[in-house]
Parts: structure tokens; C-alpha cells; sequence
């Protein structure tokens, strides 16, 4: 069976059954190589963190970042 066929298969599976398979699935990759509380992480927080403070980027409203993960999703199918 493809990828394609498996994702068109999942598709229309219930959101909630949907859910349990991702997470599956996240659960059966590998732990990752870099530690995702390294120092390299926590300085891209940072970096991230004072961007917001200092207004040279400007967070996206809620409603705007869950309109833009529906938009995404829509595109997997």
C-alpha cells in the first residue's frame, strides 16, 4: 500500500480516530538526534521571545493561526 493510499484511507477516518492514529505515529518514530531542550533550542526561544518583545514581528491573532492550520489540513486530502 502507498503513503497516498494510506492517507487517502485515513482521511476519512473520524477526526477523533484521526488523532489517535497521528499520534501513533509519533510515538512509533525514533527519539530525535537533538535534544529539543539543548541550548540551541532555548536560544532560538530566546531569539524568538525578544523579537516579540522589542515589536519587530508582530504574533498572529488565534483566530488567524487555527484558520491557517484548517487551510493546511484541507490540502492533505
Amino acid at each position: 500500500m502507498s503513503v497516498a493510499e494510506i492517507q487517502k484511507n485515513a482521511s476519512a477516518l473520524p477526526e477523533k480516530e484521526r488523532a489517535k492514529l497521528a499520534a501513533w505515529l509519533l510515538d512509533s518514530l525514533p527519539p530525535s538526534a537533538e535534544d529539543d531542550a539543548g541550548a540551541e533550542s532555548l536560544e532560538e526561544a530566546e531569539r524568538r521571545r525578544e523579537a516579540l518583545d522589542s515589536g519587530r514581528v508582530q504574533p498572529v491573532p488565534e483566530k488567524e493561526f487555527w484558520a491557517g492550520i484548517e487551510l493546511e489540513r484541507g490540502q492533505w486530502k
